[in-house]
């Protein structure tokens, strides 16, 4: 009977050391467990239903406007992680070239839940080279719209708008937890989004090229 109980405890304890052992990070580019935080800035650009507008009148460049957005997540393993993340905007629509160029500008609020794939946590290896994809859902609050004097189009605001939005990410990341990427994403709303009536198509879509910074917080320790 004691032979049985001290070979439980041992068993127990070499599984609870072999346990610890695989928790502990292999790799510093490994990063299941583990929490992060980023920031990223960049240009967007908000294809509305009058788009035609901006070309014919010479005023293409206008529609790519500012973005920033922060973020926190984490690792639910080597593979997969979840993130939280919030951007704000400025916009900028036209309306229908009745005339004239109808154009006006807006701000939006947007936050998102994100499921990530780190394919570089799909391998044995790992590598400081980091490239993922991933989708999301969330709500978008869109305000401070310009006033436009238009023959018999109104711009309506603001509006909270569901969303979803997928994208993909190359990232390069440093021994101590700090990274660089790049990301590029595409973001689809309820057609409210810019305050016009819905037309043709059902969402109003916004494409975002950013560049950011990453840190991994150390995986905690018992």
């Amino acid at each position: 009977m004691r032979k049985i109980l001290l070979l439980l405890v041992l068993s127990l304890t070499v599984t609870s050391l072999s346990a610890r052992q695989r928790m502990k990070a292999l790799s510093p580019y490994q990063y299941g467990g583990r929490w992060y935080i980023s920031a990223q800035v960049g240009p967007q650009m908000v294809p509305c239903e009058h788009i035609e507008s901006f070309w014919k009148k010479g005023h293409g460049w206008e529609m790519f406007t500012p973005q920033a957005g922060v973020a926190l997540g984490c690792h639910l393993n080597d593979a997969w992680d979840l993130r939280f993340a919030g951007n704000y905007s400025f916009n900028k629509s036209a309306l229908n070239p009745y005339k004239s160029f109808y154009s006006y500008t807006y701000r939006a609020c947007s936050a998102f839940v994100d499921l990530g794939l780190n394919y570089n946590g799909l391998g044995e290896e790992y590598d400081r080279f980091n490239f993922k994809n991933y989708l999301g859902l969330g709500m978008a609050y869109t305000h401070r719209f310009s006033e436009v004097d238009h023959p018999f189009q109104v711009v309506e605001g603001p509006n909270l708008v569901p969303g979803f939005r997928i994208g993909a990410i190359m990232e390069v990341d440093t021994p101590g937890g700090f990274g660089f990427y790049a990301d590029l994403g595409i973001e689809g709303f309820t057609d409210w989004y810019n305050g016009l009536e819905p037309y043709a198509f059902p969402f109003d879509m916004v494409f975002k090229v950013s560049f950011g910074l990453i840190y991994h917080f150390p995986l905690g320790r018992n």
